[in-house]
Order: structure tokens, then C-alpha cells, then sequence
């Protein structure tokens, strides 16, 4: 399994993103093999909010939530050690607030973590694998 992340899903969800081919291809040849960060749904909805993202409310969560199911997507469970790993990893590694959870969900998971960030480089305890290698 590998952990995914916010930048994933948002490649994922617009065909107009330079990287959504490639993030399809992705998906369907890792059938069944993924996992998604709880968190990722949190920042994705907080892009939305901010105006970032422009997305239809509420229909774009069912299809979302339609997608990971077809291809056996599971959302991680959060928990409480994720904020506490999260603490240190932005001290330590000088992640971002959402960078630092979704690596902390890797880390407790045992999973390696993919995206295009390659801030997942700079820490130690997690093995990264860039998106690209995965298609």
C-alpha cells in the first residue's frame, strides 16, 4: 500500500491539471494499492473555502467518495499520534502544518508516502516515492 496525499487527488480531479493523465494512469494501475490521508480531505475542502479550488458543492465529494470506492481507495483512520508525530516532524523537518500530518500517517501506517512534494525527501523516517514513478 502507499500512502496518497492532497496533491493527488487534486491532480486527479481536474482534467485540466498538467499532471491529471498521469495521476489517472496512477490510479488504474494501482488498483486496490492505495490509501489516502484523512487529512488530505481536510486541506482539500480548506483550498475550496479559501477560493483556491473550484470544485460543485456537495456532488463533487459523492463522485469523490464513488472513485476511491471503485478503485478500493481507503481513507487512513485518523488519530491523535499523527498530531503528536506531526508536532515534531514540523519542528524537525520544517514540513508544512498538512505536509507534516501526511507524512505522520505514513510514518504510523508503515507505508511508504507518494506525491509530487518532494519535501517527503528531507525526512528520515519516511520512504518517498514520487508520483511519476508510480504510473
Amino acid at each position: 500500500m502507499v500512502i496518497v496525499e492532497t496533491d493527488f487527488i487534486i491532480a486527479l480531479s481536474s482534467p485540466s491539471d498538467a499532471r491529471h493523465s498521469e495521476a489517472v494512469r496512477v490510479l488504474r494501475k494501482n488498483i486496490g494499492g492505495l490509501k489516502l490521508s484523512p487529512y488530505a480531505l481536510v486541506e482539500f475542502d480548506l483550498l475550496v473555502k479559501a477560493g483556491r479550488l473550484v470544485v460543485n458543492l456537495p456532488a463533487y465529494y459523492e463522485s469523490l467518495h464513488k472513485l476511491l470506492e471503485f478503485y478500493g481507495i481507503t481513507i487512513v483512520e485518523p488519530s491523535p499520534t499523527h498530531f503528536a508525530l506531526a508536532w515534531r516532524l514540523r519542528e524537525e523537518y520544517g514540513l508544512s502544518y498538512f505536509d507534516s500530518l501526511h507524512a505522520a500517517v505514513a510514518i504510523v501506517a508503515k507505508e511508504p508516502i507518494t506525491s509530487y512534494d518532494e519535501a517527503y525527501r528531507r525526512v528520515k523516517e519516511v520512504r518517498y516515492i514520487p508520483i511519476p514513478s508510480l504510473a
